[in-house]
């Protein structure tokens, strides 16, 4: 990218795309080799864990309620809601609405994304 844009510009740019169901774009902020919780990840390796979760939750909704950037990294407070109608990271389906808070943190180098971490409550039915 001959102008990368800043680490919370290409968290956002992800986010946003995935919302609509473009993984193209969103998968084009990723550098074609990165790490998602210490392991190793291409960009197809991104696809299949997005559309897994889409598979147990069709309707699941990221909602970023804080971002703070410092230098190649951003970190993100996020509420993930949606119906656990399939399997969702290994988790058996419940038929029930769903929301969790969790904390991330992205390092981005020339626009793209090269490392992910992430933690997360576990889920709690939603009222």
């Amino acid at each position: 990218m001959n102008n990368p844009l800043s680490p919370a510009a290409v968290s956002e740019a992800i986010i946003d795309a995935r919302a609509t169901g473009d993984l193209d774009t969103a998968l084009s902020y990723i550098a074609a080799e990165s790490r998602d919780q210490g392991q190793s990840m291409t960009r197809e390796d991104w696809r299949r864990k997005w559309q897994s979760m889409w598979t147990g939750a069709p309707d699941l909704q990221v909602v970023v309620e804080a971002t703070i950037e410092s230098g190649e990294w951003v970190a993100h407070r996020y509420t993930v809601r949606g119906t656990h109608t399939g399997d969702f990271l290994g988790l058996p389906p419940t038929g029930q609405r769903f929301e969790t808070m969790g904390m991330d943190m992205i390092r981005v180098h020339d626009g793209r994304l090269v490392e992910h971490w992430m933690v997360a409550e576990p889920f709690q039915a939603a009222g």
